[in-house]
């Protein structure tokens, strides 16, 4: 409290007009003045002199490291996977989220670098367990086509008779392929397996690249964009929902500390930094497509609010009194005021 009766009664001034100008019928307008001085400022202010990279990038750090794993991220998580089972209040398509241009995009990406696909199978055909599935796959795919193809020959009269015999043999040999494909495939189970593995690479390659697999997607995406988005709970229970939505959080933790992502975090912010930071602070909004009106709106709609519930509780009178008490409290002013 200051010591001055003076200095006592200008400080209870100062504080009821100053929160009357937080409050009163012109805060909009105090609200878009402001708006529009910093703005003005931001024309001459360049970023790199407001902050500094390292700091931005602590910052970035902090988040990455601290909000995943947050109480928060966590509630939120879970109301998401709560709204994913639950499904859409109203009803959508996929057409109305995803543009069938943005997917013949991707589409047409995808396709152009199938030697990323090819080289990719390649390497995964030393995996001994993958190779041995791609083997497995191969041969039930065989042993089905000749299944079906002596079902069919057996229709007609005459010819049944003629693949009965290859057909039973080869499904005699293919029958017994789950418990010994080294014995189909090749003479040891890594030979067969990478046979087969390298085989269905070149099925998959050639497939990709067929004029036709593009037009399949696009039916693919056809077929399905014009129905209704449903919820995860006509496929799965509540608790399978959350289950996955918090594994894609653990994932997301662990990733968000290790060396590679922060190191990719510095990266970013650094290749940010070096294409604004000699800039002035408006081009950067100006890059976030936010206009002068877009930032006053939110302003406007955002700051009375919180003001007119901190002034009903109190704490607006509070705050600006506890900053403003130690200036009327100090021997300057005394000093002034003795002169006075």
């Amino acid at each position: 409290m200051p010591a001055s009766p003076l200095a006592a009664r200008l400080l209870d001034a100062q504080v009821a007009w100053t929160v009357g100008q937080m409050t009163g019928p012109g805060l909009p307008d105090l609200t878009a003045d402001v708006v529009d001085e910093l703005l003005d400022a931001g024309t001459r202010i360049r970023l790199e002199e407001l902050v500094g990279v390292e700091q931005v990038g602590e910052v970035t750090r902090l988040l990455a490291q601290r909000v995943p794993p947050s109480t928060l991220t966590a509630t939120l998580v879970e109301v998401l996977a709560d709204r994913a089972h639950a499904g859409p209040e109203e009803s959508f398509t996929l057409a109305e989220v995803v543009d069938r241009d943005h997917v013949a995009a991707l589409v047409d990406a995808g396709l152009a670098r199938t030697d990323l696909v090819h080289a990719l199978l390649d390497d995964l055909s030393h995996n001994p367990l993958v190779a041995g599935l791609a083997a497995r796959f191969v041969v039930q795919v065989a042993t089905g086509v000749l299944q079906a193809n002596r079902a069919a020959a057996e229709k007609i009269p005459g010819v049944g008779g003629l693949v009965s015999f290859g057909a039973g043999a080869a499904g005699k040999v293919f029958g017994a392929a789950d418990k010994q494909i080294e014995s189909v495939l090749g003479d040891t189970a890594g030979k067969g397996a990478g046979f087969a593995m390298r085989r269905l690479n070149v099925v998959v390659v050639e497939t990709l690249r067929h004029p036709t697999t593009r037009e399949a997607v696009l039916q693919a995406y056809d077929r399905y964009a014009d129905r209704p988005v449903r919820g995860a709970h006509e496929v799965a229970e509540r608790e399978e929902v959350l289950a996955v939505a918090g594994t894609v959080q653990d994932v997301v933790i662990d990733a968000a500390v290790s060396a590679p992502v922060l190191a990719l975090v510095d990266a970013v912010v650094a290749g940010l930094w070096e294409t604004y930071g000699e800039l002035p602070v408006a081009t950067l909004v100006e890059d976030l497509d936010l206009t002068r009106d877009d930032l006053v709106a939110r302003a406007q709609s955002l700051v009375p609010r919180v003001l007119s519930a901190a002034e009903q509780s109190g704490d607006l009178e509070r705050i600006v009194r506890a900053r403003l008490a130690p200036f009327y409290d100090s021997p300057e002013l005394a000093a002034v005021l003795a002169e006075a």
